[in-house]
């Protein structure tokens, strides 16, 4: 009988005093302990009380029934306007009655309508950026060892990542840069045509392209090509043990994984670039030879007119840096954290496609922003 959960009162002027001992877990009946509390609380001495305090011994057996039971108590308290005191609690049965309760000048009150508190959700915001902001600084100490020949890194394995995300990408690209190009140019048209203006799809198409569409279109499609293999790569490893490995042999995964795969498509994406750029204009020449009867030199005349300022090339280029790095290290981080089975790794081949591209429409949006408010557009 000893074991059962149990509770004393005492009165000490104003303030009850409840001593709980005994077994507190769940396999042992607490309905006797509740009946008590009920009786208390709803007699008439109960009415001078404006503070009531709980104790209970560190050496006792205790679960969660015994935090629910203070959590309700709690809540017949503040019912009754009197103060909760949890001061000579365990250590750790307060820290867990402070994940729904807060204290308030001695008193434990429960949040309204079970809110988490501005505090708790700033610290779950930094938990889950906390991993990547570490993973993005570890990327920049291995990328400054690497000029003094400190790094893990192969310069063999750079060349074939950059030829796998360059080279083995020019198909797709040619092919969505003309289209984007010639798109560009048949809705232009039908507007200009309206003003006797058609000569200036030229300048639609090659501001547009250089300014937005050449370093977006570039940014989505490595990010659905290179950033999921990246991400599956990494997560098959990771299932498969390689990961471990490595580290058992003391061989660093940034700098030996990591480092040449996003330094790859960091250099790569600029350069991409400059070739989905030429491409969408040469996909805007088509259109206007072919359709709008114009001379292939009158056409470029007017495109190298509207790109007499290199800064709307340059501007696309330093996008295309951004994105590449963002496509680079959102693929990478993705894939070393995949989880423990085939499930979990084509989550994170997915998750590592849609936070990418949602990534570079923000930046792209950022990048405008500056360039509007310091007069570059």
């Amino acid at each position: 009988d000893k074991e059962k959960p149990k509770i004393r009162f005492s009165w000490k002027e104003s303030s009850l005093i409840c001593e709980l001992f005994g077994c507190w877990t769940i396999l042992e009946s607490h309905e006797q302990v509740i009946c008590k509390w009920r009786e208390i609380i709803n007699s008439e001495k109960f009415s001078g009380v404006t503070s009531c305090s709980f104790c209970f011994p560190d050496n006792e057996p205790w679960d969660s029934s015994l935090i629910v039971f203070l959590k309700q108590a709690n809540h017949d308290l503040i019912d009754r306007k009197t103060s909760f005191d949890g001061t000579c609690l365990p250590r750790k049965v307060r820290k867990l009655l402070d994940f729904k309760i807060i204290s308030n000048k001695s008193s434990l009150i429960e949040t309204k309508d079970d809110r988490i508190s501005t505090g708790i959700l700033i610290y779950i915001t930094g938990a889950k950026l906390l991993p990547f902001f570490t993973f993005w600084g570890k990327w920049w100490i291995a990328l400054f060892r690497l000029p003094f020949g400190r790094s893990h890194m192969r310069i063999e394995d750079f060349l074939l990542l950059c030829r796998d995300c360059g080279a083995m990408g020019l198909p797709i690209i040619t092919l969505i840069s003309f289209l984007t190009g010639l798109t560009m140019a048949f809705v232009g048209s039908v507007q200009l045509q309206k003003f006797n203006a058609t000569i200036y799809v030229a300048d639609l198409v090659s501001l547009a392209m250089v300014r937005e569409m050449g370093a977006l279109m570039v940014a989505i499609v490595l990010a659905g090509r290179t950033g999921a293999s990246y991400a599956a790569e990494l997560g098959s490893m990771k299932l498969s043990e390689e990961i471990d490995s490595l580290r058992t042999f003391g061989i660093s995964v940034m700098e030996f994984l990591i480092l040449p795969r996003v330094l790859a498509i960091l250099i790569m994406t600029p350069l991409l670039t400059l070739y989905a750029d030429v491409v969408g204009i040469l996909g805007g020449l088509t259109v206007g030879v072919q359709i709008m009867d114009f001379s292939i030199s009158h056409y470029m005349e007017q495109t190298q007119s509207a790109l007499v300022e290199m800064w709307e090339v340059y501007s696309g280029l330093w996008k295309s840096v951004a994105f590449g790095l963002i496509v680079g290290l959102v693929g990478c981080f993705k894939g070393l954290n995949a989880g423990s089975n085939s499930s979990e790794l084509g989550k994170a081949v997915t998750s590592s496609v849609v936070l990418s591209i949602t990534l570079i429409v923000v930046c792209d949006a950022f990048f405008e922003t500056i360039f509007s408010l310091v007069g570059l557009r």
